[in-house]
């Protein structure tokens, strides 16, 4: 009898992996919508002198209202946090560079639904 298992051994371990389940799918990078608000942030402060000198809307970190809203420390470079708010539309908190002709100031953009625009903009140190 153990030789006659044997014998299938090889067909039922090739059956059982077809049985697994798939892999999940990898997640994005960064939410789509998230970028384009980011980049929709970054073109309206560069109309308003505000230094966004090594900013990168690919490199925004999509987060929790609460901690857009509360920023990021100041440091040597641009940091740009994204969250989507209850109303649907995006906030944007971008924090230029220390060695920015905007010294570390941060702007806490609204970007609307579809990030075809921005409704308002605050200033922080």
């Amino acid at each position: 009898m153990t030789h006659t298992i044997a014998r299938w051994l090889p067909l039922l371990a090739a059956l059982s992996s077809g049985c697994a389940p798939a892999p999940a799918p990898a997640a994005p990078a960064a939410d789509e919508g998230a970028a384009k608000a980011a980049s929709a942030a970054l073109t309206a402060l560069s109309h308003r002198k505000f230094d966004i000198q090594g900013c990168a809307a690919s490199e925004a970190r999509v987060v929790p209202e609460a901690e857009a809203r509360a920023g990021s420390p100041q440091g040597e470079r641009c940091v740009i946090l994204v969250a989507r708010q209850s109303d649907k539309t995006w906030l944007v908190a971008v924090r230029s560079s220390l060695s920015s002709s905007s010294f570390g100031a941060q702007a806490l953009v609204t970007v609307l639904p579809q990030a075809e625009g921005v409704g308002a903009i605050e200033y922080t140190r």
